[in-house]
């Protein structure tokens, strides 16, 4: 497992590196809370399973895909785990977009 410095150090490789590792680490967050605020809500009594619909919301647009899977040909616990790897698999595309261009490294100094 990485250090948070050796992540650090790997984001500066690229020019908006930083940025797009705060960016995506914010989302893959925002994703982690709100599977954990469904777990929950599917555990109390009087919920009615609307729960789900902000995992929905916070994975748009690929949840739209997810959500074309018949469900009878899923359970619900495999359903949220897709909803879930969807917002991991964006998270990656933010970071992928957002780091832009390898920054190349400046050439050693001899002597």
């Amino acid at each position: 497992m990485r250090s948070v410095r050796g992540i650090a150090r790997f984001a500066a490789r690229y020019r908006r590196g930083p940025l797009a590792l705060v960016v995506s680490g914010v989302y893959v967050l925002l994703v982690v809370a709100a599977r954990v605020v469904v777990e929950v809500g599917m555990r109390q009594p009087e919920d009615q399973g609307l729960s789900a619909v902000m995992l929905i919301l916070v994975t748009l647009p690929l949840s739209w895909l997810v959500m074309m899977i018949p469900s009878e040909a899923v359970p619900a616990g495999i359903s949220l785990f897709l909803l879930t790897a969807a917002g991991f698999v964006q998270a990656w595309f933010l970071w992928w977009i957002l780091r832009g261009p390898r920054v190349d490294a400046p050439p050693a100094r001899e002597g």
